[in-house]
């Protein structure tokens, strides 16, 4: 049997908590082998001293088959993890365009619904390649090569053509608890309908999930946007059920009153770079373009856009 050469693209927080367990579990197994690719002081320091995860479950460290930025160094792959930042996803396949051929999978873990076919639009690519999906984790960058894991289950979900579901099995058992799906879009959306309306009111509003979750004007703006997100959903095709909507004011309530969304912490930091294209912009445009109302998305992009002085 061909050894199989997994990537993981980008070592933050999803792929630190995607990389090591995969690096634990497949150390001394000869038909898999993990590849970190990473830059700089996080591979200098993976290189020297591993990756280390610090969860519930305990902290461990761990060092992959390969820890490298060079494309000639990696090879070609039998599938990339990209787990970059949404803004960052076709920089990072352009950047290692030499480790992708005809029969790569690209794994995507973006906080977007249309990564695919942003993909398309910009990369020479089989769609057939492509495998979305997402992550339900909390978890960030300590120092270099040391993830927290601050809480979520750290579910993966991913999808696409079934004859691709040997990504999914090799995640499984490699410790991390992933889900394949024929049909990977509703999940997304699903999502989405949590991350873009809370990632908008906290950063528009600088309040914490706690301050949102005590506060019924910013709750109801909050339930607003998730209204408009299920009726952009509807024209792609993707039915998201009241049901849907009740779960992500229940999980809102549950969530660590000082908390931040990670759009928040962007914002708060280097406003220049956030994935706002993505949880917002991207909800204003395809509104007006498939003639979708997305006023309350219009009034936090607008208050957001003052906010950071874009």
């Amino acid at each position: 049997m061909k050894k199989k050469k997994i990537g993981i693209l980008g070592l933050g927080g999803v792929g630190g908590f995607i990389g090591a367990p995969l690096a634990k579990a497949y150390a001394n197994d000869p038909l898999v082998e993990i590849i970190f690719i990473c830059r700089g002081i996080t591979k200098e320091t993976i290189d020297k001293e591993g990756l280390t995860l610090e969860s519930v479950n305990g902290t461990y460290n761990v060092k992959p088959d390969v820890v490298s930025d060079d494309p000639e160094a990696i090879g070609t792959l039998d599938a990339l993890i990209v787990a970059t930042k949404s803004y960052g996803l076709i920089q990072a396949l352009n950047s290692y365009e030499a480790c992708i051929s005809a029969d790569t999978l690209i794994v995507t873990q973006q906080n977007m619904v249309n990564a695919k076919e942003t993909i398309l639009k910009n990369i020479s690519i089989n769609q057939d390649q492509i495998v979305e999906g997402c992550i339900y984790v909390a978890s960030n960058i300590k120092s270099p090569g040391y993830i927290k894991h601050l809480g979520g289950p750290g579910t993966v979900h991913i999808g696409g053509d079934k004859q691709h579901e040997w990504i999914a099995n090799l995640l499984q058992q490699g410790g991390v608890d992933t889900t394949f799906y024929a049909a990977i879009k509703p999940v997304l959306w699903k999502k989405f309908l949590f991350l873009s309306p809370s990632a908008a009111v906290t950063a528009a509003y600088n309040v914490t999930f706690g301050q949102l979750a005590q506060n019924e004007e910013l709750m109801n703006l909050f339930e607003s946007l998730m209204q408009e997100v299920q009726s952009l959903a509807s024209k792609y095709g993707v039915n998201l059920k009241d049901e849907d909507t009740q779960a992500a004011i229940q999980l809102i309530k549950t969530l660590p009153l000082q908390s931040k969304s990670s759009f928040q912490l962007d914002v708060e930091k280097n406003p220049q770079k956030t994935e706002k294209a993505f949880l917002i912009d991207f909800m204003v445009e395809n509104g007006a373009q498939l003639g979708v109302d997305v006023q309350n998305y219009q009034k936090v992009s607008s208050k957001i856009n003052a906010l950071v002085v874009i």
